[in-house]
């Protein structure tokens, strides 16, 4: 894990090509997913990691299939309002996890696949029991 100081706060590190995917969530799925005790970070201090392990989604909204994770190309920078129109609520609104569109595919082998398109804030999936292995994910706490 690297940690990146003196970043700024919109400016994203490298993180691969193609869109920049989003999963936001709580504390506990937070350090399941980085192996990072969220609640130990400071609000808006970046992490680097080198591997996500997500389990299986409990929200069944949307899912393609049981389990399937959601992402979003909503940045660290979206506020609760716009979190919410997609379905993130509450505590699942405190971390954030992001990876590349290219760092999914061609580095990973994961398909993002589109579930319902908006003009702020589109809903994908990838599926349950995904490991990135490869590549560069940053990690963040966006609200205390």
């Amino acid at each position: 894990m690297i940690q990146l100081k003196g970043l700024v706060p919109w400016k994203n590190p490298n993180l691969g090509e193609g869109r920049i995917f989003s999963h936001f969530t709580n504390a506990e799925g937070f350090t399941g997913i980085t192996g990072i005790f969220g609640e130990r970070l400071n609000v808006d201090q970046p992490v680097i990691v080198n591997t996500l392990t997500f389990g299986k989604g409990s929200n069944s909204f949307y899912a393609q299939k049981p389990g399937d994770i959601f992402i979003t190309d909503l940045g660290f920078d979206a506020t609760a309002g716009n979190l919410e129109q997609i379905g993130v609520f509450g505590e699942k609104q405190k971390f954030v996890i992001q990876f590349s569109e290219e760092t999914a595919l061609i580095d990973n082998n994961i398909r993002v696949l589109p579930v319902k398109i908006r003009q702020q804030g589109s809903i994908y999936t990838i599926p349950a029991q995904t490991t990135f292995s490869n590549g560069k994910f940053l990690v963040m706490r966006v609200r205390p």
